[in-house]
């Protein structure tokens, strides 16, 4: 059982440790390209993405689901709030700032959403 909590301390601290880059690469994959290099240089960056994004479900690692769902304060962060209304009823999370992600049940980092109050 040691083992075990060693293991999954250390995963914690380096899913921690890489969310940075992971949010760096899909802002990357964001920016629109002109020419055949920025494609080329495009493609490789999203290759290191979806190995990145297939080694942290391997470890337990993933995205707390956030857009469009009802607004959990152990899952998300509000920071920022607009008017409810037909299109976005009460507590409802109309746009998400920064992914979060949990490792198996626990929260590495909350999402930072906006919700409608």
């Amino acid at each position: 059982a040691n083992i075990n909590s060693c293991s999954f301390i250390a995963t914690q601290d380096l899913g921690k440790k890489l969310l940075t880059s992971l949010d760096n690469l899909e802002r990357a994959m964001a920016i629109e390209v002109s020419d055949e290099q920025g494609a080329r240089l495009k493609k490789g960056i999203e290759m290191v993405l979806e190995s990145m994004r297939r080694a942290f479900k391997e470890e337990g690692i993933e995205e707390i689901p956030a857009e469009g769902v009802t607004f959990d304060p152990t899952l998300h962060q509000a920071v920022q709030t607009i008017p409810a209304n037909d299109e976005y009823p009460a507590d409802s999370i109309v746009q998400v700032l920064q992914k979060g992600y949990k490792l198996h049940d626990r929260v590495l980092r909350p999402s930072m959403v906006v919700v409608a109050q």
